[in-house]
C-alpha cells in the first residue's frame, strides 16, 4: 500500500499480500462479510509504507477454530519498535496495538501468522485497520519517567476494582491454569465434543466406565499434589476450569438439568481444589464458561436462525426456550460458585459469544452480563433462580451476582463486561510497550489447553528457555503470567509437563526477587534484547538472549540517584560497572550473556526508584 494515514484491509476485494508459507484463501465467514482464512502453519505478509515519524493505531478482528490454537499479527522491519498481538479465542475478537515508526526509511511488513493447530484447523483474519494517530519521536530519557496510571471504568453498572483490590495479581505475578474434564479421556483437547460433533447423550458416556480407555476415572485426582507442584514451580495463585463448553461441571449443582461430577463420581472436585489452595496459601481462581454445547439453543437463541454447527441442529422454534434454560442454568451455577466455596480471588470468564459468531460483547444482551437483569428480556430467568439487590429489590445480572457475594474478586472481560483485568491468550510472542492496567498472559505448555496425548512426547512440551523468555517478556511489560497444564483422565499432570514446571521453579527460585512484587519499567523494553523491572531501590535488567555486546549503557537516572552495586542473579556473580563523570551515565562492563537465554542483573540504588 502507498504511504497513508489510513488503510483498511477488508478482504472484500483482492488485496496485495504475499504468502510466505502454508495456504490461505478468502472465505465468506468473516466478521464483516469475507475474511482471510489461514491454514495450519501459514504465514502471510502485507507490505506497508508508513510515514516516518508517525504513530499508528492498528486494529483487527481475529478468530481461531478452537481455543486451543493461536493466531497473531506482527509488525516487522522497525527494529526495536517491532510489535504485535495474538489471540487464541474461538470467537471474533478485536485486537488493538500501537505501531511507532521512527524517522528514516523502513521496509515495514504486517505479518499474519498461524502456528501448528490441533487437527490442522484454520484461523481467520478480518477488518485490519491501520490509522495514523499522530507524530512519533523517539523517546530521549532524561531520568526516571512518570508511572502510568490504571484507568478505572464503569460499564453496565459495574465499576472495575480499585488498585488496592487487584494489585495482588501484579505482586504475585505467576499462576497455574488447569484444564481438566471429560475431554481429558480422549486426549484430543478440550474442544473434542464440538470438533467431532458428538451429541450430548453420547458425550456423557465419557463420565462412565462404558467409555473404556476414554473413561474419565479421576481416580488419582489429589488437589494437594497439583497445589504442591504449583508452589514448587513458583506459582502464587491458581485457576481451575470448573466447567468448560461441554457443560460438565466439576462441582455440585442443584440445577435440574445440570451434569456434574457430584452425580457421576460423588465428588465435588472444585471444593477439593479450593481447600487445597487455601491450605497452601495460594490465591484461588476459577474458570467458568458461559456457553454450553449440551443445549441446541446455544446455536439458535431466537429459534429462527440456527447458526452452522457440527451437531446437526437446525432452526427450531423450541430452541428459544432451550436457550433460556441454558442461561438459567448459568445463573444458578454462578451463584453456587460464588457462595459455596468461601472467598474466591479471581474469576476467568470464557465463551461469551453466541453460536460461535461475533464477539463476547455481541452476546452480552443475551447473557445480561452487567449489574441488573432486564425486566423485558426475551429470555427471562425464572424467579426461583434469580438473585436480588437488597437495597433496590432489582434482579441481578451476572456481574451483579458476582460482586454481591465476592466483593473483592477480580474478573476478566470474557462475559461481555469490560473486566477488572484483560487477557492475552495463547502462544503468540509478547511484544510492544509496557501494558497499562492489569494484563494476564496465559499459555499452555503443550498443544491445546486440555489433555492431549501429544504431551507424552517431550518434543511437544515447551522448552525451558522458551518458558523463561515468555516470563521475562511479561515481567518487563508489567504483566502476569499464567501457565496452563492439562491433567490426564485419571487426574495426573503429565510427566514431561511436571518436569518442565519443576525446572522453571528452580529458575524462579534463583531470580524471584526480579519477579515478585516488581513492576515493569521504568523504561520501555527493546523487543528481543532487553527490558526492566523495578522494586524499591532495585532495578532489574532482563537481557532476553538477543543482546550481543559485552557492555550496556543504562538509561539516565534521576539527579542524585546512584548505582551502589550490580549483581547477576542468573550466575550469582557481581557485575562490574563504571559511571561517566560528566553525564552520570552508568555502563555495565564485561558482560557474559549466553545467546538465546534470559539473564537478569540486579542494580542496587541509593534510593527508591519512585518515592
Amino acid at each position: 500500500m502507498g504511504q497513508t494515514e489510513k488503510k483498511v484491509i477488508s478482504f472484500e476485494d483482492t488485496e496485495n499480500y504475499k504468502l510466505i508459507k502454508g495456504k490461505t484463501e478468502v472465505v465468506s465467514d468473516g466478521y464483516k462479510g469475507r475474511s482471510m482464512s489461514l491454514a495450519s502453519e501459514s504465514e502471510v505478509r502485507f507490505p506497508l509504507q508508513l510515514l516516518p515519524g508517525s504513530k499508528y493505531n492498528v486494529t483487527a478482528w481475529l478468530k481461531t477454530s478452537s481455543g486451543a490454537d493461536n493466531v497473531s499479527l506482527q509488525v516487522e522491519g522497525l527494529g526495536r519498535y517491532n510489535t504485535g498481538v495474538s489471540s487464541a479465542l474461538a470467537s471474533w475478537s478485536k485486537v488493538e496495538f500501537i505501531v511507532n515508526v521512527p524517522e528514516g526509511d523502513a521496509d515495514v511488513t504486517l505479518c499474519a501468522v498461524l502456528g501448528k493447530t490441533i487437527g490442522d484447523t484454520p484461523a481467520f483474519v478480518d477488518e485490519i485497520s491501520i490509522v495514523r494517530i499522530g507524530d512519533f519521536k523517539e523517546m530521549k530519557y532524561t531520568g526516571i519517567p512518570n508511572r502510568n496510571k490504571r484507568e478505572i471504568k464503569t460499564e453496565a453498572g459495574i465499576t472495575m476494582q480499585p488498585d488496592e483490590k487487584i494489585q495482588w495479581m501484579l505482586d504475585d505475578k505467576l499462576g497455574m491454569f488447569v484444564h481438566w474434564g471429560l475431554y481429558s479421556g480422549p486426549g484430543k483437547g478440550e474442544w473434542y465434543m464440538e470438533n467431532k460433533g458428538i451429541l450430548p447423550e453420547e458425550y456423557r458416556k465419557l463420565a462412565y466406565p462404558e467409555s473404556g480407555d476414554y473413561y474419565f476415572t479421576a481416580k488419582d485426582f489429589d488437589a494437594s499434589k497439583w497445589v504442591a507442584l504449583a508452589k514448587k514451580a513458583g506459582m502464587k495463585y491458581m485457576n481451575m476450569v470448573t466447567q468448560h463448553h461441554d457443560g460438565y461441571a466439576l462441582f455440585e449443582s442443584k440445577y435440574m438439568n445440570a451434569f456434574t461430577s457430584k452425580q457421576t463420581h460423588n465428588r465435588d472436585f472444585v471444593k477439593e481444589y479450593v481447600v487445597a489452595c487455601r491450605e497452601a496459601g495460594l490465591k484461588v481462581g476459577i474458570y467458568k464458561t458461559l456457553i454450553n454445547w449440551r443445549f441446541p439453543g446455544y446455536y439458535d437463541v431466537t429459534g429462527t436462525d440456527c447458526k452452522p454447527n457440527k451437531f446437526g441442529y437446525h432452526t427450531d422454534v423450541s430452541h428459544k426456550e432451550n436457550a433460556r434454560l441454558m442461561k438459567e442454568e448459568l445463573y444458578c451455577q454462578v451463584k453456587e460458585l460464588m457462595t459455596n466455596y468461601g472467598k474466591i480471588d479471581q474469576l476467568f470468564w470464557d465463551g461469551g459469544w453466541l453460536g460461535q459468531k461475533g464477539s463476547d460483547e455481541d452476546g452480552a444482551y443475551f447473557w445480561e452480563s452487567g449489574k441488573y437483569l432486564s425486566e423485558d428480556s426475551e429470555w427471562p430467568v425464572n424467579n426461583y433462580f434469580r438473585d436480588y439487590e437488597q437495597e433496590t429489590g432489582k434482579a441481578l445480572g451476572l456481574m451483579g451476582i458476582v460482586r454481591k457475594y465476592q466483593p473483592d474478586i477480580v474478573v476478566n472481560p470474557r462475559s461481555g463486561w469490560c473486566g477488572d483485568y484483560t487477557c492475552e491468550e495463547g502462544g503468540g510472542a509478547v511484544k510492544g510497550e509496557i501494558r497499562s492496567g492489569v494484563v494476564e498472559k496465559c499459555i499452555s505448555l503443550s498443544p491445546g489447553w486440555g489433555y492431549n496425548t501429544l504431551v507424552e512426547n517431550p518434543e511437544h512440551v515447551m522448552s525451558l528457555n522458551r518458558i523463561k523468555r515468555f516470563c521475562a517478556d511479561c515481567m518487563i511489560r508489567n504483566m502476569c503470567f499464567l501457565i496452563n497444564v492439562g491433567p490426564d483422565r485419571h487426574g495426573n499432570i503429565p510427566h514431561y509437563t511436571e518436569q518442565r514446571l519443576l525446572e522453571f521453579g528452580k529458575w524462579v527460585e534463583r531470580v524471584g526477587e526480579a519477579i515478585y512484587g516488581t513492576r515493569g519499567g521504568p523504561w520501555e523494553p527493546v523487543d528481543g534484547q532487553y527490558g526492566f523491572t523495578y522494586k524499591g531501590n532495585r532495578i532489574y535488567i532482563y537481557f532476553l538472549g538477543g543482546y550481543n555486546f559485552d557492555t550496556f549503557e543504562l538509561p539516565p537516572l534521576d539527579k542524585g540517584m546512584k548505582v551502589i552495586s550490580a549483581h547477576n542473579l542468573s550466575s550469582d556473580e557481581n557485575v562490574k560497572f563504571r559511571v561517566d563523570r560528566k553525564s552520570g551515565i552508568v555502563f555495565l562492563k564485561n558482560l557474559v550473556l549466553p545467546r538465546g537465554e534470559v539473564t537478569i542483573i540486579s542494580l542496587e540504588l541509593n534510593r527508591p526508584v519512585y518515592d
